[in-house]
């Protein structure tokens, strides 16, 4: 019996999200908006209108097979990792929005939503979605995780 036949699934925790953010430089807030807008489920591949899918809870596009194949990740270990790994999944959502975020020129939000589109409609309705939530996930965090060497 392989790994693949029995599929196991690793739910993302939070504690996992924040290690994803603390290892890639990103905001905790902003990552956990993403997931929670994407909204994917564990094990979801979800089509989209130009034949790609969205994997995982952060909705990892099917486009950035070809970054983890870079790295020697076969495209069916990367499909399955991203859709069963919660943790997986979020890692490469943390390590895709740093790449817009170095990458990009343009203002801060402009380069978040980057990670869903450079479209400028849809980067601007997806900044739309996500500063709100960014937002409630940052005053969640100041609440509930005191961050070393910072006094409110």
């Amino acid at each position: 019996m392989n790994y693949y036949d029995v599929e196991q699934y690793r739910a993302a925790t939070l504690e996992c999200v924040l290690d994803s953010a603390v290892r890639y430089q990103t905001p905790a807030d902003v990552l956990l908006a993403i997931g929670q807008y994407e909204a994917g489920q564990d094990g979801s591949a979800i089509p989209n209108a130009n034949g790609t899918y969205d994997l995982g809870r952060a909705g990892i596009n099917t486009i950035h097979l070809q970054e983890l194949a870079r790295y020697g990740v076969s495209p069916q270990t990367a499909i399955h990792y991203l859709r069963y790994d919660g943790c997986y999944n979020y890692a490469m959502a943390a390590y895709l929005l740093r790449q817009q975020l170095v990458q990009c020129s343009q203002a801060y939000w402009t380069c978040v939503a980057n990670y869903h589109s450079h479209t400028a409609r849809f980067n601007e309705a997806y900044q739309k979605r996500i500063i709100p939530l960014a937002r409630q996930w940052a005053a969640y965090l100041r609440e509930h995780y005191r961050v070393k060497g910072y006094e409110p």
